[in-house]
């Protein structure tokens, strides 16, 4: 009887391990057509692995054990599904957007017409599934020799776990279900996502199903934001409890590993009614050997109280108010005893969410899909265009308008880092802009040293817009100009109108060193063009390039205080630009206070020095938010790093949406000294930001503390007068 019993059982395992493995597989054949229909080639290739990676992974999952029997079942619908895609993919390449004649290319012999690239492209995906599936394979017979190794009993341990220690470990076959419940609901989600990419190809109404497809975003972003108990459950899964000596311990398990059997512990709970006495025993020896160390593995909850509980989790807290939740998946587990019972059977599956993903996904598809069906009507119903009408009358030979530079009533040279610009001497300067408030007029001005010709073609090009002008009336090249120190140059002007009645001016000039300054200047159309583009095309023709080419060789030896442009603390400093800001190597500048020696990390993207009490580090980050975010996501990363700041004591954001530019001042602690820092994040180029930190070391102030400290508020465009103070106070 035991024995019939025992077939059933392994009958009815195969059974769901197969339908696991070829739902598995089906998703993983969906992942393929969608990646043959976005790029194709060898990379859709690649998507073999996939087929057989879900094949496995659906398998393990229905059939909750992880052995050579279950990948070895997996192997079937791999090879058939990829035998199945291969045809379908060539099916759907044959008619794309005809499903008639999809479905009598797919009912031919392409086995035979196909040719090579029938044959090849099959080969391809099944090297890749082979490859995956003898990988996890592998895996699967460590698991089992892991699993062999678990059960022998062991040598105890020397000293035996007290009797008072209490071990409350995660049950897995209650948390099971809502692993099938998450991992089902995520399949049939990416199942629908990959069927809406190549879709077009069989059915074709290519706007409709783009449409559905932004549903299916919105419908991610709704369905990441239910609220529910499966992710604080299937959380437990790496979290254990402990009571010793009264005490409550929570403890990461997926933080420790175990010295003997080279896994993690998570693991071991996982299958802890199969491990024999000793092995328990040890196991608890461990947990001994950790609460009495100091670690942050370990966490103790002093003094629990109850906040309240549902029929999925407790809610506790601790002496100090902080509240945790804790799911009821830990059998005869109670945190707070006398106010919570011990749970005896596992808690019910909440399927609301399920039920509402379906709702919001089917509901975000149907709106995509009939907005997509209603511009496909309207499309259809557009007059067709008028086929183009070729002029008999010749256009004139040059009928585009020679600019003249405009030369100020009164000249005045301003000084950057490497050359001197000059113009009116009336208009407002900063690091950089030159501002024409007479006439309502702006010029943003950037450097870029190291480059070539290249990167002030693109730089020129960058603003893109109707009716393009350049400087020569024929063509794009550059015009040669000469400082009044012998330094040649290369110029250019470019205008363009942009929508919403606005006109666009980009100059550029490249000198023989590689330094590269780009002057750009946007206008309503009310405004004299032929003003701004003649007073652009001045400071083009009468510039004066002085510093040095930078190099790999001498870029991190050119801080010097930056005399000539008022500055008698701080210069600029050279840095890399990292890696997809711009189309080619660049070096940047930026202020930065002289006088310690400047050190450089991340390869040059990055410096920091201290002089005079205040240091400074610097780098470029990207960044697609606000400059507020850029520094809110730094400060983040600095607490997440282990910084401990004191909010309570000094906290402030200023934030100037017009320059995109903002600051938060605060405190924190390093090495039982408090620091007063700020952190500045200022608009390079859209996506980019120049991120800066300046912290007062006291200890190290000196009388020119403050001087150097309003230069580089000066350079930053911010105003910080508690950290002016610091410097007061400290002398």
């Amino acid at each position: 009887m035991e024995l019939e019993w025992e077939q059933e059982r392994q009958s009815t395992c195969t059974a769901v391990a197969l339908a696991g493995a070829f739902l598995g597989a089906a998703l993983g054949a969906d992942c393929f057509l969608a990646a043959d229909y976005l790029i194709g080639g060898i990379p859709a290739l690649l998507c073999g692995a996939a087929i057989a990676f879900w094949a496995v992974k659906g398998g393990v999952l229905f059939a909750n054990r992880n052995s050579q029997a279950v990948v070895l079942l997996a192997l079937f619908p791999t090879l058939l599904w990829g035998i199945f895609v291969n045809h379908l993919s060539f099916a759907l390449a044959a008619a794309p957007g005809d499903p008639a004649g999809i479905q009598q290319a797919f009912l031919s012999p392409l086995f035979f017409t196909g040719g090579t690239n029938y044959w090849f492209q099959l080969a391809g995906l099944s090297a890749a599934a082979l490859g995956s599936w003898t990988t996890l394979f592998r895996d699967a017979k460590k698991e089992q020799e892991f699993l062999e190794r678990a059960s022998r009993p062991c040598k105890p341990p020397q000293e035996a776990p007290p009797a008072d220690l209490e071990i409350y470990l995660p049950k897995h076959a209650w948390i099971r279900p809502w692993l099938l419940q998450r991992r089902i609901t995520q399949g049939l989600w990416l199942t629908v996502l990959f069927l809406l990419v190549w879709l077009p190809d069989l059915l074709g109404h290519e706007l409709a199903l783009f449409y559905a497809l932004c549903g299916m975003g919105f419908s991610f972003l709704a369905i990441a934001s239910l609220p529910g108990p499966s992710g604080h459950i299937l959380a437990a899964r790496k979290v254990m409890y402990a009571r010793k000596d009264g005490q409550l311990w929570l403890i990461a398990m997926q933080r420790i590993q175990d010295a003997t059997l080279h896994v993690r512990f998570p693991k071991l709970a996982q299958i802890w009614d199969q491990l024999p006495q000793t092995q328990r025993t040890r196991f608890k020896a461990s947990i001994v050997s950790l609460l009495s160390k100091e670690n942050n593995i370990a966490v103790k909850i002093s003094r629990p109280s109850l906040e309240y509980q549902n029929k999925w989790r407790w809610v506790i807290s601790n002496d100090v108010g902080r509240k945790a939740p804790i799911p009821k998946v830990y059998p005869k587990f109670s945190p707070v005893p006398g106010d919570t019972e011990p749970l005896k059977e596992a808690v019910p599956v909440w399927w609301r969410n399920p039920m509402m993903t379906l709702v919001i996904t089917v509901f975000c598809l149907t709106v995509g899909i009939h907005i997509g069906l209603e511009e496909e009507r309207q499309a259809a119903l557009l007059p067709p265009e008028p086929p183009p009408v070729e002029s008999v009358v010749p256009d004139p030979k040059d009928s585009t308008p020679v600019t003249k530079a405009i030369a100020p009533e009164v000249i005045g040279d301003y000084y950057l880092n490497g050359l001197i610009l000059r113009t009116d001497d009336a208009f407002q300067a900063s690091t950089t802009q030159l501002e024409d408030q007479e006439n309502g007029l702006t010029y943003q001005i950037s450097l870029q040293y190291g480059v070539g010709e290249e990167a002030a073609q693109i730089s020129l090009g960058r603003t893109q817009g109707e009716n393009v002008r350049c400087l020569r009336p024929d063509s794009e090249e550059f015009l040669w100009g000469m400082g009044d120190n012998g330094v040649t140059y290369r110029y250019n002007l470019r205008t363009v109108q942009l929508p919403h009645e606005q006109t666009a001016h980009t100059g550029a000039a490249l000198s023989e060193r590689g330094t590269l300054i780009i002057i750009e200047c946007v206008h309503d159309d009310d405004t004299d063009e032929e003003l701004a583009r003649g007073t652009l095309l001045y400071m083009l023709e009468n510039l004066q390039f002085t510093g040095p080419a930078i190099t790999e060789e001498n870029y991190q030896e050119q801080l010097r205080p930056a005399i000539n442009m008022g500055f008698n603390y701080c210069g600029q400093a050279f840095f890399k630009a990292p890696e997809g800001m711009f189309e080619y190597d660049v070096f940047l500048d930026t202020f930065m206070p002289c006088g310690g020696k400047m050190n450089y990390y991340d390869d040059g993207i990055s410096m920091m020095t201290q002089a005079h009490g205040l240091r400074v580090s610097a780098a470029i980050v990207p960044n697609e938010g606000t400059a507020m975010d850029v520094v809110e996501q730094a400060y983040q990363d600095l607490k997440a790093a282990g910084r401990q700041y004191d909010e309570q004591t000094l906290f402030q954001d200023a934030y100037n949406e017009e320059g995109n530019n903002a600051c938060r001042l605060t405190v924190y602690y390093d090495g039982g000294r408090t620091r007063v820092t700020v952190l500045v994040a200022i608009e390079e180029r859209e996506g980019y930001y120049l991120f800066k930190e300046m912290t007062c070391l006291p200890e190290e102030v000196d009388s020119e503390y403050q001087a150097v400290f309003k230069e580089m508020e000066t350079t930053c465009g911010i105003e910080v007068s508690v950290m002016e103070d610091l410097g007061r106070h400290s002398q």
